[in-house]
């Protein structure tokens, strides 16, 4: 017998005839996904490109534009073709992109400088400066802590080191907002990016002219700001002339990436965490209300995709990215998928603990709950015994170990439901579940399904095309708040009392360097 949920998908599958479809933009760091949906809320279609970031001295990292544009084309390119040969349509384009990278336009339209991305570390003293001088205002206003990452610091930097392109900037955008103007013509943004510019009242949700004011910006640079879900225009003649996607077709801000990963992942109660270990790890909670770290400022607050709630987010700077540097420099670069396969087995040979050897895997500086934009990597406890699977090992407690502090933050001004999920890259691996479970010492649900941040993306274009009542009730009618669908990894004690001890000697190790003499920032 068919249950009420199952009756109402049945219902809303025979009244159409399975060719209306939804494409999916998810911008990453590293590659852009363009992913087409049905209604039925089945991927029919992927088509992704990948492009590099340009990082130098002095923690410059930069992209230039027209890898996104290219790879926006190219994508919307082969996924039209690929509706042609199926007789099927295009209704609704929804992105969900990183956040909190800049890039200045003049009156055109177009770009005047390279995009500076969020892992760009130049508005360090910047940052130092203003938190000086407003750090408790600031925290108030934002429910987040001033860090490079954010947008506000990097403006301010390229208002100071470029003032004559600032001077001709007609608008700083990130890059979620520079996609829709390619395929819209229109400018806006909406509150889950804006969330993470530094620039919004994270309670009222609106541009806040004392942050304008404090940091010496204008708002007649900065974009419209929209709800999430939000349709903001529509496909050009132009952009469907050189790409095939239909004119005329709606154009939705899907939200922030982390945002909708928590979205996709099926977590809608306040409570629920979700952890996300891509080039960075993003442990975050929904909340209901507003919650603030006062005290610590330890934690971000951003705006939720979802109406009327809120994302309490904990994240470190390095986590794949870290992994990635190991894959390199220890097992050699000629081929990535045969050397995480051994890298993850050596790992697996070594016991908690990793034979007395600690990694700091912050090789980009620290997030949460310290925060140290001077912190770097290391090993410590090298004798002639250890080996190299050790070292694997290792760098996956580190990595680990950084994500359960920021776990042990959220919980601390939180009550969680207990449901934790995980998702992302190095999540794959088995190893590092088991070890990432012992380290938070609670069960841990491994998401079944990939692309969670662009489903998050397509259950707000579900609502927002009416094909859904809401992006909670979409959530739920896609069953993906089904714990059952889920892999389990349980917490084994043995291993998290060694954790426990270890990581304790971790964060000494960390507090005792000279994490600022060293570097070259």
């Amino acid at each position: 017998m068919l249950s009420e949920n199952e009756k109402r998908k049945e219902r809303n599958i025979r009244e159409v005839d399975g060719k209306d479809l939804i494409l999916v933009i998810d911008t990453g760091s590293s590659s852009m996904r363009g992913i087409l949906f049905d209604r039925e809320g089945k991927i029919l279609a992927t088509k992704s490109r990948t492009y590099f970031m340009r990082t130098g001295p002095g923690g410059v990292a930069e992209q230039d534009p027209e890898d996104y544009r290219f790879a926006l084309t190219e994508i919307c390119q082969a996924l039209a073709a690929f509706c042609r040969g199926k007789e099927a349509k295009i209704r609704a384009l929804s992105f969900t992109s990183q956040r909190s990278s800049i890039l200045p336009l003049g009156k055109d339209g177009k770009p005047l400088h390279s995009i500076i991305t969020w892992y760009d570390k130049r508005s360090v003293s910047v940052c130092e400066e203003f938190e000086h001088a407003y750090g408790e205002e600031l925290y108030e206003l934002t429910g987040t802590r001033l860090t490079p990452v954010l947008s506000a610091p990097k403006m301010v930097w390229l208002k100071r080191q470029e003032p004559e392109l600032y001077k001709a900037t007609d608008k700083i955008v990130g890059i979620h907002d520079y996609l829709l103007y390619l395929c819209t013509g229109k400018l806006a943004t909406d509150e889950s990016l804006a969330s993470r510019t530094y620039l919004m009242d994270i309670r009222k949700r609106c541009w806040s002219d004392r942050l304008l004011a404090i940091f010496g910006l204008e708002k007649e640079k900065l974009c419209q700001l929209l709800v999430p879900g939000a349709v903001v225009g529509s496909v050009t003649d132009s952009f469907a002339e050189r790409t095939g996607i239909p004119a005329e077709i709606p154009v939705i801000t899907g939200g922030g990436d982390q945002q909708c990963s928590i979205l996709g992942q099926g977590l809608i109660l306040g409570g629920d965490i979700g952890i996300t270990v891509g080039t960075g790890a993003y442990v975050a909670m929904v909340c209901d209300h507003p919650v603030f770290d006062n005290a610590g400022k330890r934690i971000n607050l951003n705006a939720a995709v979802v109406p009327g709630k809120w994302i309490a987010e904990a994240s470190t700077m390095t986590s794949g990215s870290a992994w990635d540097w190991f894959r390199k420099n220890f097992y050699g670069d000629s081929d990535p998928t045969v050397s995480i396969r051994q890298i993850n087995a050596d790992a697996g040979k070594s016991p908690a603990g990793a034979g007395g050897l600690l990694a700091l895997s912050s090789l980009a500086g620290k997030g949460c709950p310290d925060w140290d934009d001077y912190a770097r990597g290391g090993f410590f406890g090298i004798t002639p015994s250890t080996k190299k699977e050790d070292f694997a090992r290792a760098l996956l407690e580190g990595i680990a170990a950084e994500i359960a502090e920021c776990y042990e933050t959220l919980s601390s001004l939180y009550p969680g439901t207990g449901r934790v999920s995980v998702t992302g890259g190095m999540t794959k691996f088995f190893v590092f579940d088991q070890i990432l479970a012992d380290m938070i010492e609670i069960s841990i649900k491994k998401c079944t399904i990939e692309e969670t941040t662009a489903i998050g993306a397509f259950l707000t274009a579900a609502a927002a095309m009416g094909w859904q009542e809401s992006p909670e009730a979409a959530a739920v009618f896609y069953g993906l708040s089904d714990d059952n669908a889920m892999q389990t990894f349980r917490p084994d004690p043995s291993c998290s009392a060694v954790y426990r001890r270890f990581n304790q000697a971790r964060q000494n190790l960390y507090h005792s360097l000279p994490t600022r003499e060293v570097s070259t920032l």
